[in-house]
């Protein structure tokens, strides 16, 4: 796995929340708030709250899924995205991301991007 450049990621909180504000496209886990820009860029920030995966290693994971999955698109739109996290993980196995759910993430946000085309 690499590491995305820094162009192609969302940092400021005013980008972030302005990008919230756009309404979602939802799945089971995420909802994908993304926001067409003039800029010829597609960038991406991660909203992985604390009170949805417990664990750290959960939330690590579930953001390295995704920047996998946002590095692997085969289009790239000139749009800001922010993937957030909305149905807590790991309810019925002790707050624990566990293999069912990995493979359920990582096909949501496969498809996901897959859809941008």
């Amino acid at each position: 796995m690499f590491n995305l450049p820094k162009t192609q990621i969302l940092r400021k909180s005013k980008e972030i929340s302005a990008t919230l504000f756009a309404k979602p496209k939802r799945t089971t886990f995420f909802s994908f708030h993304r926001v067409n820009q003039e800029k010829n860029l597609f960038r991406i920030g991660l909203a992985i709250p604390k009170k949805k995966a417990r664990r750290a290693i959960d939330r690590n994971r579930i953001k390295r899924l995704a920047r996998e999955a946002f590095r692997q698109s085969p289009t790239k739109p000139s749009a800001d995205l922010v993937i957030k996290l909305d149905t807590p993980i790991g309810k019925k196995t002790s707050n624990r991301l566990r293999e069912v759910e990995r493979i359920q993430i990582k096909k949501q946000l496969n498809n996901f991007f897959l859809e941008l085309i």
